[in-house]
């Protein structure tokens, strides 16, 4: 339990956990003063009723030593004398007096019925002092398991000489002791709420002076953006935040150094890479369109040159498409154009780029499942069809019977589903992550960059594009977001 309070306290904000700390120390504090307060009003009325019983004791002392001024000892015939005494004194005074002789037996008592009945012994024990000359000895006794205070001193005559021992019992007052914890406790406990309450808004103000910084720091970081113009954080003031904000706005500066040198790097990597993928794209067909044209050259002037004329201006034509494909390609892939998401009927767009490519040079069946029209989705008007050409050209390519199209509109309550599947022989494991990097390609004539133009589209739609492979074929599945009424 205690564990999980502290992790649960450790994951709530610090302002929070300094007002905890706050007011946890006040309220420890407030505890320990109310505790130490009772313990001194225990001590204080403890106290008082030692002083008013030691006050009463020397008063009934010298009142008992005027009566027996001449007395030299007290005798066992002046027993009923001295208890007469004692129960005038104790209705004077309201208080209970018993007398000891010198052997600590007992002589009189103002209260004689506490010692028929068994209550008190009418013995002093061993342990009870002796006294000397204007001593006076106070300890604590029980009757009937109810503690009182009681004080002995020495019985003296009028030479101040010891013929007998006074006990001058004292009940402790419950009522005057819970009377003063009661009005100490109304004067403190309205003074320490009141400090509990200016703790808690101290804490709260001093909680908010304290991590606002680190407020503008989280905010600061959170909406951090490289080469934004308001990354930097200002905080005057020279302690530990402001070395804290210091060292942030040094990162700021080298983490934005750092990525424009990396952007730099990538550029210059990205347009080196792409005048290689162009090189090597350019010089595949120039080869053999070289050796055609030299071979033409030779052929001239013999009986075979009109032969081979048509056969090599054929394959010159097809080389030269292939070469403006090619341009036409990284031209595309090189704009990108921004993706205008509209209400699309998406059944109707690829119905009709299905039908476009059943005319195929491979002879090879496309069969469609699903609507011809009716299903809108949120994609490019202009774009979304150029998804499924590149898809399916590769299908063309990788299948050798046929290809099926799915268009499933119930797939969910937001989204479509169009799967285009081949019967090829997959895509080997080791490529598979690159699958969708542009430049990548496994065809000696591709470009590499029909996946990565889909995969912008898509995705600039709010859609997603994925793939489901194996040694019996290729699905590619396009999910995009039906059009909420």
């Amino acid at each position: 339990m205690a564990e999980k309070f502290k992790i649960s306290l450790r994951n709530r904000p610090i302002s929070t956990r300094i007002m905890y700390v706050v007011f946890a120390c006040v309220t420890i504090i407030f505890l320990f003063m109310l505790g130490m307060s009772i313990r001194y009003v225990y001590w204080s009325v403890a106290q008082q009723q030692r002083h008013e019983l030691i006050t009463r004791a020397e008063y009934i002392q010298s009142y008992l030593r005027s009566l027996y001024y001449w007395d030299v000892a007290l005798a066992p015939n002046q027993a009923e004398g001295l208890s007469i005494d004692l129960r005038d004194l104790s209705i004077d005074m309201q208080q209970d007096l018993h007398v000891y002789s010198l052997n600590g037996e007992l002589l009189a008592s103002s209260s004689p019925q506490l010692f028929d009945g068994g209550a008190l012994s009418r013995s002093l024990s061993i342990d009870k002092p002796f006294f000397s000359d204007d001593h006076i000895a106070l300890c604590y006794e029980q009757i009937n398991e109810q503690p009182y205070l009681i004080a002995y001193l020495p019985f003296h005559n009028g030479a101040f000489v010891t013929i007998g021992y006074i006990a001058v019992p004292y009940f402790l007052s419950e009522q005057t002791r819970n009377a003063q914890l009661r009005e100490l406790l109304s004067l403190l406990i309205p003074v320490y709420l009141i400090a509990l309450v200016l703790s808690l808004i101290f804490s709260y103000l001093a909680t908010r002076s304290i991590t606002s910084p680190l407020k503008v720091l989280t905010d600061k970081m959170r909406r951090f953006e490289i080469g934004g113009r308001d990354n930097h954080i200002d905080y005057p003031y020279h302690d530990e935040l402001g070395a804290l904000v210091e060292r942030y706005n040094l990162l700021v500066d080298q983490v934005e150094e750092s990525a424009e040198q990396l952007a730099r790097a990538e550029r210059e990597g990205a347009w080196r890479t792409m005048a290689r993928q162009i090189a090597h794209e350019i010089n595949n067909p120039l080869t053999p369109m070289k050796l055609s044209v030299q071979k033409l050259q030779l052929k001239h002037g013999t009986d075979q040159f009109d032969e081979y004329f048509n056969r090599t201006t054929k394959m010159l034509i097809d080389e030269i498409d292939n070469l403006a494909h090619i341009a036409q390609s990284f031209s595309t892939f090189a704009k990108q154009p921004e993706v205008v998401t509209t209400e699309v009927d998406i059944a109707e767009k690829l119905s009709n780029v299905i039908t476009l490519q059943r005319e195929n040079d491979e002879q090879i069946p496309i069969r469609y499942i699903g609507p011809d029209s009716g299903v809108g989705v949120l994609a490019d008007k202009e774009q979304i069809s150029q998804v499924f050409v590149n898809i399916i050209r590769n299908a063309l390519q990788a299948s050798p019977t046929d290809i099926i199209v799915m268009l499933n509109p119930s797939f969910s309550d937001k989204e479509i589903q169009i799967s285009i599947s081949d019967d090829g022989t997959g895509i080997p494991e080791n490529i598979q992550p690159r699958i969708f990097r542009p430049n990548f390609t496994t065809k000696s004539n591709g470009n590499g960059l029909g996946l990565a133009i889909s995969k912008h589209i898509v995705e600039g739609s709010g859609g997603r594009i994925d793939f489901d492979t194996s040694p019996k074929g290729t699905t590619f599945y396009i999910y995009l977001r039906k059009k909420q009424n």
